[in-house]
């Protein structure tokens, strides 16, 4: 699932619907989207040509997300990526994991659902304006 010429964004999702979802909510963006749904498939991915933004789902248990994260975090050639991990709100475990491990942000799904142009613009570090304070998509904590 790729397309344009822009930054590239890899999405760590085995949900193909979800997937698409993204996909198609950042194509018309101008981002490329590249889903990864293996974790060996996650290290080619990432091993040769950084993306500009990975999108890990903490629910992906089949990968060891935090695991994953830290990994990415360590390389030299993906340290500097930012990392953007979502899941359930109600797993605090998962999301204080993923923060430990390094994710450079973690929201709720609802919240990558409702901000993710904002989100990515703002971490894939684009050509768009980061969300303005009390904009969609900005964290009145940061």
């Amino acid at each position: 699932m790729t397309g344009s010429a822009g930054p590239r964004i890899i999405v760590v999702v085995k949900d193909l619907f979800f997937a698409l979802r993204i996909g198609n909510t950042l194509r018309p963006l101008g981002y490329q989207v590249q889903r990864v749904d293996a974790e060996g498939a996650l290290q080619a991915a990432t091993r040769v040509d950084p993306p500009a933004l990975i999108v890990v789902d903490l629910n992906f248990r089949g990968i060891d997300p935090p695991r994953q994260i830290a990994a990415l975090k360590a390389a030299p050639a993906t340290r500097a990526v930012p990392i953007l991990a979502f899941g359930s709100h109600l797993d605090h475990a998962a999301r204080e994991a993923a923060k430990a491990a390094g994710a450079d942000r973690v929201v709720a799904n609802s919240k990558l659902v409702e901000d993710l142009p904002a989100l990515v613009a703002r971490y894939a570090g684009a050509a768009h304006a980061p969300a303005a304070p009390g904009a969609p998509g900005a964290d009145p904590a940061e």
